[in-house]
C-alpha cells in the first residue's frame, strides 16, 4: 500500500517513458526509408535522455524542490483534497465533518511556496526540453 502511494505521488519515473519509447522503437522497425529510421532514432535518443535525467533527479531526494514538494505541496494538497471530500461526503451521509483551517501564516507561506515549487519544476522541465533540441 505504501509503495503504491509513493508510486502515485512520484509518478513512476520509468513508467511514464515506457509507452513512448516502445512506440518509437516500433516506428523505427516500421520505417520505410533511412530518413524515417533516422527520425525514429532521434526520437528514441530524446526519450532515453529524458528518462535518464528523470531517473537521476528522482534519486536526488534532498533537492530543494523535492523537499519542498514533500513538506509543502503534498500537505497543502491533502488539505485542499480534504475540504472537497468533506463537502461531498457531508450532504451524502448527513454528516457534519469539518476540516480545520490551516494557520494564517502557513497559508500565506504556501501561497508563495507552492507556485514557486511548481515553477521550479516547470523550469527544470523546460530546461531539459531546450537542451534536448
Amino acid at each position: 500500500m505504501f509503495r503504491a502511494i509513493l508510486d502515485w505521488l512520484g509518478g513512476g519515473v520509468i513508467k511514464q517513458f515506457t509507452g513512448p519509447l516502445l512506440a518509437a522503437y516500433q516506428a523505427k522497425l516500421d520505417a520505410q526509408d533511412d530518413a524515417d529510421k533516422l527520425a525514429a532514432e532521434q526520437v528514441i535518443a530524446k526519450i532515453e535522455a529524458a528518462r535518464d535525467i528523470a531517473v537521476i533527479e528522482a534519486g536526488r531526494a534532498w533537492s530543494a524542490t523535492s523537499v519542498g514538494r514533500w513538506l509543502i505541496v503534498v500537505p497543502f494538497g491533502l488539505w485542499w483534497a480534504a475540504i472537497y471530500l468533506v463537502q461531498i461526503i457531508n450532504p451524502w451521509f448527513g454528516l457534519d465533518l469539518v476540516v480545520i483551517d490551516v494557520p494564517a501564516r502557513i497559508h500565506d507561506m504556501a501561497l508563495v511556496l507552492v507556485p514557486a515549487i511548481v515553477i521550479a519544476d516547470a523550469g527544470a522541465f523546460a530546461a531539459r526540453q531546450f537542451r534536448g533540441k
